[in-house]
């Protein structure tokens, strides 16, 4: 809806959903930038008692019609904090930030509860405000501060807590994990757990951080994932939303918004990311960009799309070639323990919003969910990641020079520097499993990513009477396109390169790979077989 200059898209629903859950303190971890921050806003001004009434706040909204819920605007004292710039490279500068946090606290609402402290009381809201006191004191600060609110007021406190994990994620990433965990826990649990002064907890993050007892006896914690249907629709832009946007402002660039934007999946409900498809709208010549994937840190998550496990690896290369991977999901995550379980890494993707569950099944009574990439947005985020990962390990000027000899169909050139490269880049360990195929398949696949604005880069799709490894095909027909094949020596049916190196080329003619490239009006077509054998590696070519 349009308010005064503005446009609003209502979520004003998601209060009585808040009022309506039994649980005394929701977690709702999402993906950064899809509104965590703006709702916990609302509850905030909904709820807050004022000298003045905020109620004309929600005139015209959904949550104006109902009675009951209305009830509740501005009846409680409300605590809002958000951890989301708490990010440092040090403890002691990330300890700095959360006192600031807490002093802003204390100081806002100072001429509102200091008077009705006792002595003692008032020496403890001045360490706080002063910034003297001791780490107990800290911890402590918002179990005091609810405690005086509630006997000022006569009502128990909202805590409304933004970006919770934020300092995990820093200390995970910057080395001080076990301290800021064990900070973060004594001050949440303070707050929320068992504590008479509290009316409702509403928590956001991205992941829910388990094991180490972050929420440890938080009997009255309910944890809504994005796996879960509740909230659904609470966070980031449904169909019906973008359709009403689009119709609103006469525009005509929904296939654009749904390609590059669309394709998240909360609970049962698809969702658009908001922030790109604002910045989108806000752009002057309506050019689709990865705006979402360029604000904020993506260290961590690029590091476990580089991981080096052969297996993890070859289905990196299944999503990248627009199929989909199975796994189990972990909703508990342990950060310092992410590639002790391969589970780990891929529920960090999803809960971070870089992976989608299109489909669950059960296997017994465990879930097993179908995963694949949302959308264009983060399809370059990992291709990327990947090209910045094979420029880092073998050298652009290298790199540049292999896909060169390609182009050119050069393949002498091509088969010694591929071979430099294996020598330089993949350790014994990765190529020495039961099929190293994939792993050479998964590293030139990285290394041909580098071509995509050349060229069309597929990957194990069917194609005339089979499914071959990798099709290039060239923006301009004119250019050759090429398809790999990859082979291992299988001994002692292959006793010897040679003969792999034919079976690979003639599957590539037998199983007719060309067709799509034929179709594609392609003139000039390679087959590619690449042998291999631990680190040896042999490559051959054959015109089609």
């Amino acid at each position: 809806m349009k308010i005064d200059d503005y446009y609003y898209v209502d979520k004003s629903r998601f209060i009585k959903e808040v009022i309506n859950r039994s649980a005394e303190v929701l977690l709702l971890p999402r993906p950064r930038r899809f509104g965590k921050t703006l709702n916990l806003s609302m509850l905030r001004y909904f709820f807050e008692k004022r000298p003045e009434s905020l109620a004309h706040l929600f005139k015209g909204l959904t949550i104006e019609q109902d009675t009951k819920t209305m009830s509740y605007q501005g009846q409680y004292p409300v605590i809002f904090l958000s951890f989301k710039d708490c990010k440092e490279k040090t403890l002691e500068h990330c300890f700095s930030k959360i006192r600031l946090l807490l002093q802003g606290l204390y100081l806002e609402y100072q001429a509102q509860v200091y008077t009705e402290g006792v002595q003692i009381e008032k020496q403890y809201y001045d360490k706080i405000m002063e910034g003297s006191g001791q780490l107990v004191d800290w911890e402590e600060a918002l179990k005091f501060l609810m405690q005086l609110l509630h006997r000022q007021t006569g009502k128990r406190v909202i805590v409304l807590l933004d970006e919770y994990d934020t300092p995990i994620h820093a200390g995970q990433q910057y080395g001080y994990y076990e301290e800021i965990v064990l900070f973060m826990r004594n001050l949440l649990s303070g707050a929320l757990k068992d504590n008479s002064d509290l009316e409702k907890g509403v928590v956001t993050g991205i992941l829910r951080i388990a094991k180490e007892s972050l929420f440890s006896g938080l009997n009255n914690l309910d944890v809504l994932s994005l796996l879960r249907p509740e909230f659904q629709d609470c966070f980031g832009f449904t169909e019906p939303e973008i359709k009403q946007l689009i119709s609103d402002f006469s525009l005509t660039e929904l296939e654009i918004l749904k390609r590059w934007y669309d394709g998240y999946l909360f609970g049962n409900r698809v969702i658009y990311n908001p922030w790109s498809v604002l910045s989108f709208l806000d752009s002057i010549d309506k050019q689709p960009r990865p705006y979402w994937i360029n604000t904020g840190s993506d260290a961590l998550l690029r590091e476990m799309i580089t991981y080096s496990d052969p297996g993890f690896q070859s289905q990196i290369e299944t999503l990248l070639s627009g199929g989909t991977i199975q796994t189990a999901l972990n909703e508990n995550i342990v950060l310092r323990d992410l590639t002790e379980d391969e589970r780990n890494i891929w529920s960090l993707l999803v809960f971070s919003g870089y992976l989608k569950p299109v489909n669950m099944i059960f296997q017994g009574i465990h879930p097993i969910y179908e995963l694949a990439i949302p959308n264009l947005e983060v399809q370059a985020f990992y291709e990327d990641t990947l090209q910045m990962w094979v420029q880092q390990t073998v050298g652009h000027q290298q790199l540049q020079a292999l896909l060169r000899s390609l182009i050119e169909t050069d393949w002498k050139t091509f088969g010694k520097r591929l071979k430099d490269m294996v020598l330089s880049v993949l350790s014994y360990h990765d190529t020495a499993g039961k099929e190293p195929e994939r792993v050479y398949h998964a590293f030139v696949l990285g290394l041909l990513t580098n071509l995509s604005d050349r060229y069309h880069i597929r990957s194990n799709r069917e194609s005339g009477y089979g499914r071959y490894d990798v099709l290039m095909i060239p923006h301009q027909k004119e250019k050759p396109g090429f398809i790999f094949e990859f082979k291992k020596i299988d001994r002692p049916d292959d006793k010897t390169a040679k003969e792999a190196m034919q079976s690979a080329l003639q599957q590539i003619k037998d199983q007719d790979y060309a067709t799509e490239l034929r179709a594609q009006a392609v003139k000039q077509i390679w087959g590619i077989g690449v042998v291999v054998e631990g680190k040896q590696v042999w490559v051959k070519s054959v015109r089609l």
